[in-house]
């Protein structure tokens, strides 16, 4: 059995497509399959990320007011800062003396 020249190019054109085919499913299924393999753990390290700079910033806000109530511990051993605190804050008086409360 004899094939003519174009029936031997036409089967040569089928199997040159048939493998260009073949290639670019393979292609593709090695790009989905590190889609995937990649993906999910990108996905991870950046919300992670995100908690992190959220914590950070949240960690900076608690340091803040510690060292505030610190100080204002420390400030509190003194007696005429204890004083002007309480009249200041809790609108305290001493004996003999009126406290007018003034709102802006």
């Amino acid at each position: 059995m004899k094939i003519s020249k174009k029936m031997g190019k036409r089967i040569e054109l089928a199997f040159y497509k048939s493998r260009v085919y073949m290639w670019r499913i393979n292609i593709a299924a090695a790009v989905l399959l590190g889609i995937i393999l990649i993906g999910r753990p990108l996905v991870s390290l950046i919300s992670t990320s995100i908690d992190i700079r959220k914590l950070n910033k949240e960690k900076a806000i608690y340091e803040e007011s510690i060292r505030r109530d610190s100080l204002l511990i420390e400030n509190l051993k003194n007696d005429e800062f204890l004083e002007r605190y309480a009249r200041e804050k809790y609108f305290m008086q001493a004996k003999g003396e009126q406290v007018f409360i003034v709102e802006d």
